[in-house]
């Protein structure tokens, strides 16, 4: 492969900060609100379903780059450190916020509904609507250990084709028969955990392994593609992959498949689509991107800036109520905008200051 001139990563930072922005969106007005919302909001919102499945795209991607890959002690060790430990200080730290809005408003009973589901909090991150991506994240990445034993096979093109056709159509079957996580109630797979009796000792351990399960075979296309793509880019595709008609395919790409993909294609193909054509946009547009300061904090505080973002919309959300009360009697593209735009900023600026602490670094 060619070599790229500029650091290649700029652009993956650049796209980290649009999936955070996304995300942001994505949770700035939808029909939960009880507001009245625009058809044309709606249709807006559905460019920004980009976050999640860029993230596990992204991850995914950089995890399978190098192989063989060698996960032992200390392996686990670093995503002890970067994920799990993060995870847990988060939900700690929403599970506090929450009790102390939820005491200070009189809604005891919302308290007893969070505190009542400790499993949920623990491994299905359940102390804030966001917090599910990480134990997701977690769950990728036990498939790592079947990647040195996948790259042994010969024909690697041929048989990551047929694996990735196969990890589709499995992970298709777990949405359509609705064995996918139910983050209203925290389950996956309802009908075989049924079977168990609530009360039965072993109700919460196998909650806990179909919740993963899940988790796996949504992962599991993610994978696949990962190792596909990393194994054409071996390839000498360089001098093409590179070029700027390339990043204008991928950009277009990106574009509709963000618009239109999930109105008519499979929910399975259309999430890898949208994913993996941002982490490829990035990847190719990085040739053309200089070196910033600007776009290197980007990429470094976005994961912050997601995991941060609720506290901050509450902010804004009380702050425009009290000041700009009509943006917030109905949902619009320009409402939408307005809090996203204040949210993301001000967690940016949060997030940078926060930063600072070497401490506190590590886990943001």
């Amino acid at each position: 492969m060619s070599k790229v001139t500029t650091n290649r990563l700029n652009g993956i930072d650049l796209c980290r900060g649009i999936a955070a922005f996304a995300v942001i969106l994505v949770h700035s007005g939808d029909e939960t609100w009880g507001l009245p919302i625009s058809e044309a909001a709606i249709r807006f919102r559905y460019l920004f379903y980009v976050a999640v499945p860029f993230f596990l795209a992204t991850s995914l991607y950089f995890g399978t780059r190098k192989l063989p890959l060698t996960i032992d002690g200390n392996f686990w060790r670093k995503k002890l450190k970067r994920i799990v430990i993060p995870y847990l200080l988060w939900s700690l730290f929403y599970v506090v916020i929450k009790t102390g809005i939820y005491s200070l408003t009189n809604k005891t009973d919302e308290v007893q509904r969070m505190l009542g589901d400790p499993i949920a909090l623990v491994f299905f991150g359940a102390a804030s609507y966001h917090l599910y991506f990480m134990p997701l994240l977690i769950s990728g990445m036990l498939l790592l250990y079947f990647a040195n034993y996948i790259a042994k096979q010969k024909n690697q093109i041929s048989f990551l084709l047929g694996f990735t056709i196969f990890s589709l159509i499995t992970y298709q079957l777990l949405i359509y028969f609705q064995n996918d996580f139910n983050l209203s109630n925290n389950t996956a797979f309802p009908e075989l955990l049924q079977l168990i009796p609530i009360d039965n000792l072993l109700y919460q351990p196998w909650r806990i392994v179909l919740v993963y399960l899940s988790w796996v075979v949504r992962c599991l296309p993610y994978f696949a593609i990962a190792l596909l793509v990393n194994q054409i880019l071996k390839q000498n595709i360089g001098r093409w992959f590179y070029t700027k008609a390339t990043v204008a395919v991928l950009f277009v790409i990106c574009v509709l498949a963000n618009a239109f993909a999930e109105q008519i294609l499979p929910i399975a193909l259309s999430e890898t689509i949208i994913g993996y054509s941002l982490l490829l946009l990035g990847l190719a547009v990085s040739k053309y991107l200089p070196e910033s300061n600007l776009i290197s904090s980007l990429g470094a505080c976005s994961f912050g800036i997601y995991l941060i973002h609720p506290v901050i919309k509450r902010a804004v959300d009380i702050f425009l109520v009290k000041f700009l009360p009509k943006v917030t009697q109905s949902i619009s593209i320009s409402s939408m905008l307005t809090y996203t735009i204040a949210t993301f900023m001000i967690s940016w600026a949060v997030i940078c200051l926060m930063r600072q602490n070497k401490f506190v670094a590590q886990y943001i």
